[in-house]
């Protein structure tokens, strides 16, 4: 498949976000992203051996030279010309293919150097496209850049394609693309973001410096150079994918995640465990699966002839749903959180906003809607970092690998304006010994108290000791129930008690 590099020219400070957006476009679009890379130039901060035109070096590497001209015609240098116009007849000059996007109609008010530039354009022989908006200007570089690609290489979009990206903008949030200006590079995850970069281009992390990185994201909407602190700062989607905080910056208090343990079916009392989450999104999905797996009962499966806890949820099942919450939701809504809730039969992941497109919940349970993301920048990125797959197979996945361990499928709710989706545990889905090849044993409704103190034993040989409240989250027993249970196994001298108040613990009692 071919990788055309497309540069991207205007003028940086007046069409920052049209250039952002068009970088957001080839990086996310599903036909032009297998066609083409984006290369966008932003001011860098001034190498060992200074070079004045260094995007000329850039755009020399290029296939295609996009223009996008609106009213100023940028600050004059040497040549007496600005960097656009010496792109432009630098362009011309290695007889590049040329797309001319306008902004605004012929009336529209411009510096007069910008009017000559265009007069320039047009004794040239390029015909160019005029746009009023964000949205037509997307509509018209895609539809150009799709026809040079099929008359030049008899490549064209697969059937569907074309209706697909259509929905796709309509849908899209431009939230995601939003500078942040209160977090610069420095507080994003460089090594992450290499090889996020690295799968995009299909080459090698190793080949990438921390400044090729940075021109990287740059050119696919995750970066925008603040020219005023002269300092790169991430966008939305950058600080959601890599900060190492991202709630740090004020328009981003809303990223954390809220994670609640409870020892029963409901929110009764003080949760057992309840973090706040305060990472980038790769991270947070992770931290979400292990305080699943660490603050749920594990059912007790017979092998061979001893009794050992079983994993409740399938981890895959666990990762597709905090992915699903995290890539999708609405950034825009910033009173909500991200929350994963964890009781003693179930596990329930909300997410703010309701499906993207209009999409019913119950279309989006089957697994057969038709992909729409509200984030592509966020979805693209998490694509490429490996947490994301084919799009729109993350539900169909989620459901299958429900049913092969033998749970009921996720159920997906609407409440409160945001999708609640909901995956039952093992013991508590009656999880059929077929299932797995293993005999599961009861839940804790129905557990006798030797059950349950094998249960203990378990936990007690996996991480040395016991207390109250692991067994109270791990096996979803009652309080009272856990305490009895363990003052019974030491009065019977299977385990010995020390320390006193919260540091209490229970061990196994050594055999003299």
């Amino acid at each position: 498949m071919i990788r055309l590099k497309v540069f991207v020219s205007s003028v940086q400070k007046e069409l920052r976000a049209e250039r952002q957006a068009v970088g957001s476009l080839l990086a996310t679009d599903e036909f032009l992203r297998s066609c083409t890379v984006p290369r966008i130039f932003e001011e860098y901060p001034a190498p060992l051996q200074p070079n004045p035109k260094v995007y000329l070096d850039l755009l020399r590497t290029c296939h295609i030279y996009l223009l996008i001209i609106w009213r100023d015609y940028g600050e004059i240098l040497d040549d007496d010309l600005s960097a656009t116009h010496q792109e432009y007849r630098l362009a011309q000059a290695l007889k590049m293919p040329t797309l001319v996007c306008v902004r605004g109609e012929r009336s529209e008010p411009r510096e007069d150097r910008t009017s000559a530039f265009l007069a320039e354009i047009k004794a040239g022989h390029h015909t160019y496209s005029r746009f009023g908006n964000t949205e037509k200007l997307l509509e018209k570089v895609r539809d150009r850049l799709k026809e040079h690609i099929r008359s030049t290489y008899d490549i064209a979009p697969m059937p569907g394609q074309d209706a697909e990206a259509l929905q796709d903008r309509r849908v899209a949030s431009d939230f995601e693309r939003r500078p942040i200006a209160g977090l610069s590079v420095d507080d994003l995850r460089l090594n992450m973001a290499r090889q996020m970069m690295a799968e995009a281009e299909e080459t090698d992390p190793a080949r990438w410096s921390d400044e090729d990185v940075i021109r990287l994201l740059l050119s696919r909407g995750y970066l925008w150079w603040d020219g005023t602190a002269a300092r790169h700062r991430p966008t939305i989607a950058g600080a959601l994918l890599l900060a190492k905080r991202p709630a740090r910056a004020p328009e981003l208090t809303q990223a954390r995640l809220q994670l609640e343990a409870y020892a029963g079916d409901a929110k009764e009392g003080e949760p057992l465990d309840a973090p706040l989450l305060d990472v980038c999104l790769p991270e947070a999905v992770e931290q979400a699966v292990a305080f699943v797996r660490r603050n749920s009962a594990r059912p007790l499966v017979v092998k061979g002839l001893k009794r050992q806890p079983a994993e409740p949820y399938p981890a895959e099942a666990l990762r597709e749903a905090a992915v699903n919450a995290v890539a999708h939701r609405d950034y825009a809504e910033a009173g909500a959180k991200v929350g994963v809730e964890v009781f003693a039969s179930r596990v329930r992941v909300s997410s703010p906003g309701l499906p993207p497109g209009g999409q019913s919940v119950e279309i989006l349970a089957s697994g057969q809607a038709p992909s729409r993301a509200r984030n592509p920048l966020i979805v693209q990125g998490l694509t490429w970092l490996g947490l994301m797959d084919e799009r729109g197979s993350g539900i169909r996945r989620m459901k299958r690998v429900m049913e092969l361990a033998g749970h009921p499928p996720p159920r997906f709710t609407a409440e409160h304006g945001g999708v609640i989706v909901e995956l039952e545990a093992a013991a508590a889905a009656g999880t059929s010994p077929h299932a797995t090849g293993e005999e599961v044993m009861p839940s804790a409704d129905t557990a006798s108290p030797e059950d349950i103190a094998a249960a203990i034993l378990a936990i007690v040989d996996e991480v040395g000791h016991a207390t109250t409240a692991s067994c109270v989250q791990k096996l979803g027993i009652a309080r009272d129930t856990a305490w009895r249970t363990l003052s019974r196994m030491v009065e019977e001298g299977i385990l010995k008690q020390t320390g006193t108040g919260r540091g209490t613990k229970y061990r196994r009692k050594e055999v003299s």
